[in-house]
Formats: structure tokens, C-alpha cells, sequence
């Protein structure tokens, strides 16, 4: 028993110890709390940091439609979940009407915005710009968790050919960058196409104001001040978003709007308790140029990662490869949810809280679209189908 005892000194040389130990932790968890978000970022400058409306110089005509969709003219026969991929004993091998077909649904889903002037519409001789695809983690193209990269190459074709001086692509993947871009084949079609992938870095981020308040989260809010990875879209004329549609175990799906999370910094995965306070405020944030939901393989389960030619079904419930176009990315939401998820946009919550958000500011003057029921664009005429 004598051995088990603590002599004085030695209780208060562990009571002392005890009580550095857990001063250091109070301590490393103050550092290591951030609710802003931006510890160890540049500080912001004395003038608050917006982000443009990108449509804001687009003419686009009231009666032209506002969701165009492009799809193949049969549907796909392959059961192992992935068209334009087919499973054999070790390997993928791809089918060779991958590109051309994928080019011409890029291609039709963008003129049937404008049939007159296709991306001229949307681009003009000397812009710069910026397209975000989904890079966010790494995996491979045929299993849908990232933007197919001949969807992209399109699209920067499209641009170049409108005479954009400069495009570039960007992400904040939530895995290794450099990994990510790589197996997602991002990079291998930038360097192709001679555009250019800019990887975070610390020094490209910036603190943007979006309220100069704090968010009210009862009310649907949840950004402040932010960091976001502002340097490229500070140079940006015009910003394409370019998304894969797929399941997402905590917004239901991850479509338009949800590629935008992927330019914030600091510790976003905090928002997961509100996510779609978060997708909401987004669509308020981001005023795109134009938006392209990839639907050449939809993610039907296990997202956003998925893992498996099984979680991926070309076009969703369509039943076919796809691309859908459009200049309201509340509505392509809403449309790419009901008809390539099968699911109710009535019950997906950021919808609505972005269509008032973002009316608020169509109210104040501010050029865009954002209707929540898509529905009411097809009774207008405003949806067009083209199969190719």
C-alpha cells in the first residue's frame, strides 16, 4: 500500500502538471477556433471585398429560353451503370464516340439558349474566364463525383471560339488539389486546350463580404465575412460553372449551386450542420456568366464520393447521356432534381431560401434569374429539348 500512495509533492507536481496540460489545450482550441474562418489567411483589406454579378453584361432577350437540354437521340443499353465506359477484366475501356458525342451535346445544350449566337451570346472578344468544374475529390471520370472532362474541354473550346483572350479553370478540392485534378483528367484537358488550372494557395484567397452583419441562422443565413478563392475570380470577366449532377448525403444532391462551395477557404466543413443555409447563400454570392450541369453520368447513390459503376447511371432517370444549359441556376437545380434524380424539388430546402435571397437583390436592381419552380418556365416555352 505504501507504494500506491502519492507523497505531497508528488500530488502537486501531477496537479500542476494536469492543470498545464489542460491550460495548453484551452489554449491550442482557442487558436484552432475560427469563426470566421480566415485565421492564417491575408487579412482584409479597410475595403469590404464583393464579388461582380458576371451576368450583369449579358443582353440576354426576355423571350429566349432559360434551360436548354441536349441529349442523346436513343437511350443507353449498357447496364454496368456508365455509357460511354465499358468494364473489362482489369481495366476501362473507352468507347470511341466518348468526344464527339460529348462535344455535340455541350454544343446543342449552349445554342439551344440562343440558336442566333450560341456562346457569343455569353462571351465577347477579350474576356477572361473562369470556369469551375467540380474537382473536389480524386477519382476518376467514369464515376461521376467530377466534372467528365471532355464536358470541359467543350466548353473551353466554346469560349476560345467566342474570343475569349484568356480562360482558366480553378478549385479548392477537398482532397490533394494536385491529385484530384489530375485523376479527374481536368489538368490533362487544360494543358491539351492551352488554358490554364490555377491550385489554391494562401495567398489567393481573400476575405469577401457578404453581410456586414453576422449571419442570422435562424433566418436561413450562414455567411458573414468569408475567405473564398478570389484571386481568379477577381481577374474574371465572365465565370461558367460546369457541374455533375449526384446524390449527396448531406444536401440530398450536389448539382449548380453546391459546385460554388467548392471557392471557399477556411473551415467550410462547419457549415455541414446547416447545409442548406450555406447552398443558398451561395447562390446569393456567385452571379454566374452562364451554368452547364454535366449529365453524362449521373451519381444515383452514395454521394457525393460514390466508388461505383453501380452508384452512376447515364442521364439519371433519362436514361441517356446529357447536358443541360442555362442562365438560371435556381431552376436547373430544380429541373436536374426532379428529372435526373427523381426526387421532389418542392422538399429540397435551398431552393427556396435562394429564390428569396437572390429576388431581393433582382429587386434591388440586380440582373439575373432565379425561379425555384421550373415548371413555370415550361408553361412560358422557355425549356427546349434537342437530341443529337
Amino acid at each position: 500500500m505504501g507504494d500506491e500512495r502519492l507523497t505531497r509533492r508528488e500530488y502537486l507536481a501531477r496537479g500542476t502538471g494536469a492543470v498545464v496540460a489542460a491550460g495548453a489545450a484551452a489554449v491550442g482550441g482557442y487558436l484552432l477556433y475560427d469563426p470566421r474562418g480566415d485565421r492564417g489567411l491575408p487579412k482584409p483589406s479597410t475595403t469590404p471585398v464583393r464579388l461582380k454579378n458576371y451576368f450583369a453584361d449579358v443582353d440576354f432577350p426576355a423571350s429566349n429560353p432559360r434551360i436548354s437540354i441536349a441529349t442523346v437521340s436513343s437511350p443507353v443499353r449498357d447496364a454496368a451503370g456508365e455509357s460511354l465506359v465499358r468494364e473489362s477484366p482489369g481495366s476501362l475501356v473507352r468507347e470511341p464516340l466518348l468526344a464527339p458525342t460529348i462535344e455535340k451535346l455541350v454544343r446543342a445544350a449552349v445554342d439551344g439558349l440562343d440558336p442566333a449566337r450560341g456562346m457569343t451570346r455569353f462571351i465577347s472578344p477579350g474576356d477572361a474566364v473562369l470556369i469551375k468544374p467540380n474537382v473536389g475529390f480524386d477519382r476518376p471520370p467514369h464515376l461521376g463525383a467530377t466534372t467528365h472532362p471532355e464536358v470541359l474541354r467543350c466548353v473551353i473550346r466554346l469560349c476560345l471560339e467566342a474570343g475569349a483572350r484568356k480562360v482558366v479553370i480553378t478549385d479548392n478540392p477537398i482532397e490533394s488539389p494536385a491529385a484530384c485534378f489530375t485523376k479527374s483528367g481536368i489538368q490533362k484537358v487544360a494543358d491539351e486546350e492551352g488554358v490554364q488550372v490555377v491550385l489554391p494557395a494562401r495567398n489567393r484567397f481573400e476575405v469577401l463580404t457578404i453581410r456586414d452583419r453576422e449571419p442570422n441562422w435562424t433566418d436561413g443565413e450562414a455567411l458573414g465575412r468569408w475567405p473564398i478563392f478570389y484571386e481568379p475570380l477577381a481577374e474574371a470577366t465572365k465565370l461558367i460553372g460546369v457541374a455533375p449532377i449526384k446524390d449527396h448525403n448531406l444536401a440530398s444532391a450536389s448539382m449548380i449551386l453546391k459546385n460554388w462551395y467548392g471557392l471557399l477557404g477556411g473551415r467550410r466543413n462547419q457549415f455541414h450542420q446547416a447545409i442548406h443555409n450555406i447552398i443558398s447563400d451561395l447562390a446569393l454570392v456567385f452571379s454566374p456568366t452562364l451554368v452547364i450541369a454535366d449529365a453524362t453520368r449521373v451519381m444515383m447513390t452514395n454521394g457525393p464520393t460514390g466508388g461505383r459503376l453501380s452508384d452512376v447511371k447515364p442521364g439519371g432517370l433519362l436514361g441517356r447521356p446529357a447536358i443541360i444549359a442555362s442562365v438560371d441556376p435556381v431552376a436547373c437545380d430544380a429541373w436536374c432534381y426532379q428529372n435526373l434524380l427523381g426526387r421532389d424539388p418542392a422538399q429540397l430546402p435551398y431552393l427556396d431560401l435562394a429564390q428569396k435571397k437572390i429576388q431581393a437583390q433582382i429587386t434591388a436592381g440586380h440582373h439575373r434569374f432565379a425561379e425555384r419552380d421550373w415548371r413555370k418556365y415550361d408553361h412560358q416555352d422557355k425549356i427546349v429539348t434537342t437530341s443529337v
